[in-house]
């Protein structure tokens, strides 16, 4: 079943009238009449490119305003309201979201996009497409996933340690928790697996399927859901985790885990590459003893963003544009460089500063690894449902993991309580 506009906007009404304290009548429209006004999250993208935007479209007064807080209320509420929308809009991997309300934004087929397609990866482009073939998202970054790893620990150890003899070593999940147990039994106290959601999420991400259709029709076999929980359970059965997931701090992150890579007893970790940030700025003590490698089980994707221009827009050409060159293959390099916005076009991974070698990664050139994966990538519809579903069942392993849940009673208790919320959403009767 589609998602229809009055699940859409259902409450956003109630808090546009709140957050903007008048009616589309009696407001503007838009954020700033005259100007084109470009809503972004923080350091969703270069302030370098912004910058340099606004100068070189001066003339049609582009303001780059970011957004505190959940930048997806607020646009909700603005169009619940009709009052006070942004021309251009940043949109996360949740884009499925605004598909059935495609008309509150602009084609961007109809400005030209179709024309410059084929320089992005057609995986990512077709995420931001609707079912009816409506363009509403132009690419901003994508998440290839990769195994990080301790090459300093391995090596001294005497396991393989270059980044192609360890992606030999663990092609396969089975492959890489065998490898775990070897390493466990020689150190004995580290850890190759964070927790079990780290399992989960990146052994789904490398499916062709989640859990909807790209018309919204629940996927109810959940083959590809329940082969990623009974991973999950093997290496936390296997006592490969660390069970991290627990224990977040104030901005949402492990402290446990931060602790775990200063010290060395997160000896590996399988996560998307703009993970790498995190781990410079919380381990860099560490640095130059990190390298990457091709993932257990494959290729696989994990977030990403997109620009949309709003139906309120009154000059979606000039918007179309300002988008354009922001994204285009040329400046992706300084997204990734400034804010480590990984490119969606093919053509900037030989990008030359991209290829040099990086100090927190001994020297390695990791965008040839990350490169080359984001090109295997496998398109898979993200509906509007996943990251709540997800977070549904990951709830549940942690509750197995740190908790000591009953596995088949978790198992059981996720699917419940997703069922639940799709009947409460309509999708489900």
């Amino acid at each position: 079943m589609a998602l229809t506009r009055r699940r859409f906007l259902t409450g956003a009404a109630a808090t546009g009238a709140a957050a903007f304290g008048a009616s589309a009548c009696t407001s503007p429209t838009t954020a700033n009449p005259g100007h084109l006004t470009l809503w972004y999250t923080s350091n969703g993208l270069s302030e370098k490119i912004l910058g340099e935007a606004t100068k070189r479209f001066a003339r049609d007064k582009l303001v780059t305003s970011p957004v505190s807080g959940d930048l997806k209320q607020r646009l909700l509420a603005a169009l619940a309201g009709e009052a006070y929308l942004p021309d251009i809009t940043m949109l996360g991997d949740n884009i499925s979201t605004y598909f059935s309300d495609s008309d509150r934004f602009r084609d961007l087929n109809t400005l030209g996009a179709e024309a410059v397609a084929k320089e992005y990866l057609p995986w990512k482009w077709q995420a931001g497409q609707s079912p009816d073939g409506f363009q509403l998202g132009f690419p901003i970054d994508i998440g290839p996933a990769a195994l990080y790893y301790r090459h300093d620990i391995f090596e001294k150890a005497g396991f393989p340690s270059e980044p192609d003899d360890v992606a030999a070593a663990v092609p396969t999940w089975e492959a890489y928790f065998a490898f775990g147990e070897k390493v466990q039994k020689k150190l004995p106290g580290r850890y190759l697996i964070t927790d079990t959601k780290t399992v989960f999420t990146y052994s789904l991400a490398q499916e062709s399927k989640k859990y909807f259709d790209r018309e919204n029709h629940y996927l109810d076999d959940q083959s590809q859901v329940r082969l990623a929980w009974d991973r999950a359970l093997e290496a936390y059965h296997r006592r490969l985790t660390a069970g991290y997931a627990g224990a977040q701090g104030q901005n949402g992150q492990s402290v446990d885990r931060h602790a775990a890579w200063n010290s060395g007893k997160e000896l590996s970790l399988v996560n998307a590459s703009w993970i790498s940030g995190e781990m410079k700025q919380s381990a860099p003590g560490t640095a130059g003893k990190w390298r990457v490698c091709r993932p257990p089980g494959g290729a696989g994707n994990q977030g990403g963003s997109y620009l949309a221009i709003t139906r309120y827009c009154p000059r979606p050409e000039a918007a179309f544009e300002i988008i354009r060159w922001m994204q285009s293959p040329e400046n992706q390099p300084q997204n990734y460089l400034d804010v480590g916005l990984f490119p969606p076009s093919p053509s900037a991974f030989t990008d030359k500063r991209l290829l040099a070698p990086e100090p927190f990664f001994g020297g390695q050139a990791t965008m040839q690894v990350f490169g080359k994966i984001a090109e295997e990538v496998e398109y898979a519809y993200f509906s509007p449902w996943d990251i709540t579903i997800s977070d549904t069942y990951t709830d549940e392993l942690n509750n197995v993991e740190v908790g000591g849940k009953d596995p088949a009673k978790a198992w059981s208790d996720a699917r419940t309580r997703v069922e639940r919320l799709l009947r409460r959403q309509g999708v489900l009767s």
